[in-house]
């Protein structure tokens, strides 16, 4: 069940997915909301204002995370949480239809930004999954030569 839910966090479309969570999230219940908004707001320090009854931004909490920092809910929610969520949202009439290709996915995750090259003089950006600010030598950009001695 990870693996189908794996492969829809990878190939289908941002809207999709909130929507096949929508549906999960209606379907599982204010206890398993309220365990899982906790998770989301622990692990991408979050959503603090947002309530287990407001389900669409929950959805969406659920989807951007782990589309801005790929793995950061799949590898930091407790396993139960996991399989739960992913079972409600695979099996959803949504999760269903996004199914497609499954048998021939790779299983690849994006690069995360740890992962990108530097971009020299500018910041990177980390595709369709999100961007991320990399470390530039700003200084050799601003001042391309030395700054005058003082004199004494």
């Amino acid at each position: 069940m990870l693996r189908e839910y794996r492969h829809l966090l990878r190939t289908a479309p941002a809207d999709w997915q909130e929507t096949a969570h929508r549906h999960a999230l209606t379907r599982l219940g204010a206890a398993a909301r309220q365990a899982l908004l906790l998770e989301v707001q622990r692990l991408c320090l979050t959503g603090t204002r947002v309530r287990p009854d407001d389900v669409p931004t929950l959805a969406r909490l659920l989807v951007h995370g782990e589309r801005h920092r790929p793995r950061v809910l799949l590898d930091g929610m407790r396993p139960d949480l996991l399989r739960l969520l992913a079972r409600a949202v695979v099996t959803s009439p949504t999760g269903r239809t996004l199914r497609v290709g499954e048998d021939i996915w790779d299983g690849a995750d994006p690069a995360g930004p740890a992962d990108e090259p530097l971009v020299r003089g500018g910041v990177g950006w980390s595709g369709e999954w999100g961007s991320a600010v990399t470390p530039v030598d700003l200084g050799s950009t601003w001042l391309p030569t030395p700054l005058p001695r003082r004199r004494r």
